[in-house]
């Protein structure tokens, strides 16, 4: 069974010891003693590795001083322990609390001790207590439920309690199917609990410097505290002779040409009436593109309305229009909003570890680092007795897989495949999307035994765990069955001869039942020649009275553009959200110059801190979220899905996960942001994506 690198290699031994190895214990250690003069007492050598031993420790303004010793060898290290600080755009909080400890001179030595200040050091008995009680503290109390937790971006823990009320902690993928995840909490929780656990402890203490126990390349042997000034910093080991693992993939352009060439040839065996269909309908997309421009410069001297004080668009006319505008109807069905990868990968690791019969995946990227290689090691396990099937595009997932996640751990050797790993040793059945004319299939839709599905912008992979701000939404009733319909036409497309698949294949679900508490929901999509997401947000914009919030990294489309600025001068309250900075340079520049535009033409524009892969509209009480970029790729080109509804709680609950608390994270703009020529160049390239 192959584990995540962080378990074999005991990456914050200290956790994995107290919590994984051994202890369960839930009974709360006795007060610290007083401290003494010197280092704490050593731990048990029959129950520790040889570790990483503080010898001094002194503090000069912010510079920590270590002399230490690991495997009999001493080491001479300083480190910052100034607090986070974060820029307008970027605030201390995205950081993780982590510091590099670096080789010291002799005369940084001297001068760190120039005027030292005394640090309370704590061994490993005294660090593995506060865990302990930290981790007991958010462990659920009743049996049967557990509780998921970050530990440094680096790995997830579930915590749940025996019958007898022990507390067990075991990796999340190894969850038991009859336990049931209440609650998912990120390290920022366990961060703020060990920060109470450290003033109830040391109340008289002002600096503490812990030995955990990490041993491990690229480790935290040591854990700093102020614990009056809030302050966490765990500090990491880099060790100069051991160089971090060069993860740049040789040939990664060539890689790219050659499968681009073979899904072409794949494509006209396999899907010929496809391949000239997608072609023409690119051609006369484009051509009709042309031939009906939306210069924004015809808007600019028209006046910009005071707000609408009046009642927003009537949304049992708009669906009624939805329907003409799109060919769509409504189904049914109830909502559950998954924010951020903590709100989400830890329930579908629940539901994948519980699944009865079936989990089907489509995504576009299927990532081969570290996060994403223990999914698949999951669905592996589970394909021994269910059905697993996963739906991945070709290029998306080839692109993907040459690339780094910022938080990237420097010793993982990701694998050379996922499609192949996950085929190996299981019963997995994949299929990969033929990019044919560089049409993705950029839909992320994943269905468990039929009855539930998630849909939205998170493929599976390490940035969308940790690094990226994304969105999902659980979904039941009658739309699952539609959702999971889609799945079964894009299975058979992707196979062998998959148009005459498509033709001869009738195997449709057996209807989801309804529920007292569904409501309407239209499923929307995009299709090369079959633009009903465009369409429809189009339409809204038009019609929109009172508002429209808008959230989406890429923003390019000019016709999305124009229809947001005729809205404003109308007296419509427009906001838009934009990523301080995306997955792409090119689109960051061109976003820059959106926001400069929409901000000159009265628009409201907030500056999200970090990457934000969100997408999501409400116009006027009617909200549009799934898969679908404001990009012509995602409005003209790629299979795209998205779910609307314009059930009032839904909606409302939507401003109060994602729209509220996004706009008071951000920065509103009050001036324009500082460009240059270039940005014009990348906006003109941006614009063809």
């Amino acid at each position: 069974m192959k584990l995540h690198a962080w378990f074999s290699t005991t990456l914050l031994t200290g956790v994995l010891l107290a919590v994984v190895a051994g202890t369960g214990c839930s009974t709360t250690p006795p007060a610290a003693p007083e401290v003494p003069e010197v280092v704490a007492v050593p731990p048990d050598p029959g129950i520790l590795p040889v570790i990483p031993r503080i010898e001094r420790a002194s503090l000069d303004r912010e510079m920590l001083s270590l002399d230490f010793r690991t495997d009999d060898a001493p080491w001479h290290a300083t480190v910052s322990v100034a607090p986070l600080i974060g820029s307008r755009f970027l605030p201390a909080a995205t950081q993780l609390p982590v510091r590099e400890l670096k080789p010291a001179t002799e005369t940084a030595r001297h001068t760190a001790e120039a005027q030292p200040v005394p640090v309370e050091v704590r061994g490993y008995r005294d660090w593995q207590a506060l865990m302990n009680a930290s981790l007991d503290t958010l462990t659920p109390a009743q049996a049967g439920v557990g509780a998921a937790i970050d530990i440094l971006r680096e790995a997830e823990l579930i915590l749940y309690r025996s019958e007898s009320g022990e507390r067990i902690s075991a990796p999340l993928v190894f969850k038991p199917a009859d336990i049931r995840i209440q609650r998912s909490y990120t390290f920022d929780h366990l961060l703020q609990v060990m920060l109470q656990q450290l003033s109830d402890r040391y109340p008289q203490a002002t600096r503490l410097l812990f030995e955990t126990g990490d041993d491990s390349i690229y480790g935290y042997p040591f854990v700093y505290a102020e614990p009056g000034a809030s302050l966490i910093l765990f500090l990491q080991q880099q060790p100069d002779d051991t160089p971090r693992l060069d993860m740049t993939r040789l040939g990664t352009t060539l890689k790219i040409i050659a499968r681009s060439i073979a899904d072409q040839v794949r494509g006209l065996f396999n899907q010929p009436v496809t391949s000239i269909t997608r072609l023409f309908t690119m051609v006369s997309s484009a051509t009709t593109d042309l031939a009906r421009p939306t210069p924004l410069l015809m808007l600019e001297g028209l006046p910009i309305e005071p707000l609408n004080p009046g009642e927003p668009m009537d949304r049992v006319q708009w669906e009624a229009t939805l329907d003409a505008v799109t060919g769509t109807t409504t189904s049914s069905g109830r909502l559950t909003y998954r924010v951020d990868g903590a709100g989400f990968f830890p329930r579908l690791i629940d539901l994948i570890g519980s699944a009865r019969e079936s989990v089907w995946l489509r995504v576009y990227i299927f990532d081969n680092d570290d996060y994403a290689t223990e999914i698949a090691t999951l669905l592996k396990r589970r394909s021994a007795d269910i059905d697993v099937k996963v739906l991945v595009d070709s290029l998306g997932t080839l692109g993907a897989g040459m690339a780094n996640a910022p938080s990237h751990p420097p010793d993982y050797a990701p694998e050379s495949s996922i499609t192949r790993y996950l085929e190996q040793d299981s019963e997995v059945q994949v299929r990969s999307v033929a990019n044919i004319w560089f049409a993705g299939d950029h839909t992320k839709t994943i269905l468990i035994d039929t009855e539930i599905a998630f849909l939205g912008g998170m493929n599976i992979g390490r940035e969308y765990r940790y690094d990226w701000h994304d969105l999902m939404v659980e979904v039941e009733g009658p739309v699952v069955t539609d959702i999971g319909n889609h799945f079964l036409k894009a299975w058979a497309s992707s196979g062998f001869l998959g148009d005459l698949q498509q033709l001869v294949n009738r195997k449709r679900l057996q209807p989801v039942t309804g529920g007292d508490s569904d409501y309407p929901l239209r499923l929307l999509r995009t299709r090369p020649g079959n633009s009903q997401i465009l369409r429809a947000q189009i339409e809204a914009t038009r019609q929109a009275r009172q508002h429209i919030y808008l959230e989406n990294p890429y923003l390019t489309s000019d016709a999305i553009l124009f229809e947001l600025v005729k809205a404003r001068r109308r007296g419509v309250d427009v906001r838009v959200i934009l990523p301080y900075r995306t997955d792409s340079g090119l689109i960051t520049r061109s976003n820059a110059l959106a926001a400069n535009m929409l901000l000159r033409h009265g628009i409201r524009v907030y500056i999200y801190p970090g990457m934000s892969h969100l997408k999501a509209a409400v116009y006027d009480g009617w909200a549009c979220l799934g898969s679908a970029n404001l990009d012509r790729l995602s409005l003209r080109t790629n299979h795209e899905m998205n779910l609307a509804t314009s059930h009032a709680p839904a909606v409302d609950e939507l401003l109060a996960q994602v729209f509220i608390p996004d706009m008071e994270k951000s920065v509103e703009l009050e001036e324009p942001l500082p460009g240059n020529w270039s940005d014009y160049l990348a906006e003109l390239l941006a614009d063809s994506l």
